[in-house]
């Protein structure tokens, strides 16, 4: 009887352990392509966002530029130049996370959020608000409570 409830506890660990494997393919490093877009801007699925080339881009960067910017409201030309983002489970959606907005003749440098989006991407340690160093590096040890 000992046997057989050891031989199942471990047959249970055993296969916890083969399930808990991660099957996710590996995040690419090489950055996707610089993508330049142009249209006119309008609202899709209620973020600011651009129809072009029959796919819509979602482009919510730009909610934070509408007060400072004053050419950008619904109807504006723009063109955008960065990297975009299928979404795989919405087609002809994407992401676009912009580096170079065109709009009314200006030119904007919007500066790199990089591949991996404008927080780096790559979790906690990643390139991105707190530069890699996050809690440690940022304030020693840890929090200090």
């Amino acid at each position: 009887m000992k046997r057989i409830l050891l031989a199942s506890i471990a047959a249970l660990a055993l296969a916890g352990a083969a399930s808990a494997q991660n099957t996710a393919p590996a995040p690419s490093k090489n950055p996707p392509p610089t993508v330049s877009i142009s249209g006119n801007l309008e609202l899709v699925r209620g973020v600011i966002g651009l129809k072009a080339n029959g796919t819509s881009y979602l482009v919510p960067r730009l909610r934070q530029l509408v007060g400072f910017i004053k050419e950008i409201q619904e109807g504006a030309a723009v063109k955008l130049e960065g990297y975009a983002y299928p979404i795989p489970s919405e087609q002809g959606y994407a992401f676009f996370m912009p580096t170079k907005l065109s709009v009314a003749g200006k030119d904007y440098d919007l500066g790199q959020g990089g591949p991996g989006g404008p927080f780096g991407g790559k979790g906690r340690r990643g390139r991105g608000m707190m530069r890699g160093e996050g809690w440690e590096g940022m304030m020693g040890e840890g929090p200090r409570w």
